[in-house]
């Protein structure tokens, strides 16, 4: 009997967390792709692109303005400069954070 309410908490548990742990991750997403979050990676992965190609490759500004009335259609060097930008601020901040934690 103690070993099933047992089972039963720790089921009601992991429900919450998963729910819970989903609920961060949609947040997240719609953080990122919102849209001053989203010009932001797409300035950095603009630069990291031109960096890494010595200027080679120019992706446009995400500046660009769109016609009113006409929905953004985002073309591949969009996409690539957006996920460019936010997987290069990730690496940013795990390199710092294991750089900096060498000297705590």
């Amino acid at each position: 009997m103690v070993d099933d309410i047992g089972e039963v908490v720790v089921d009601a548990a992991g429900l919450v967390l998963r729910h819970a742990g989903g609920l961060v991750v949609d947040l997240t997403v719609d953080h990122v792709f919102s849209r001053h979050t989203a010009r932001f990676f797409h300035g950095v992965g603009r630069r990291l692109v031109a960096v890494a190609t010595l200027g080679g490759k120019r992706i446009p500004s995400s500046l660009r303005t769109v016609p009113r009335g006409v929905s953004a259609r985002p073309c591949r060097s969009d996409w690539l400069a957006l996920w460019v930008g936010v997987v290069g601020w990730i690496a940013l901040f795990l390199a710092l954070g294991l750089g900096v934690s060498h000297f705590l």
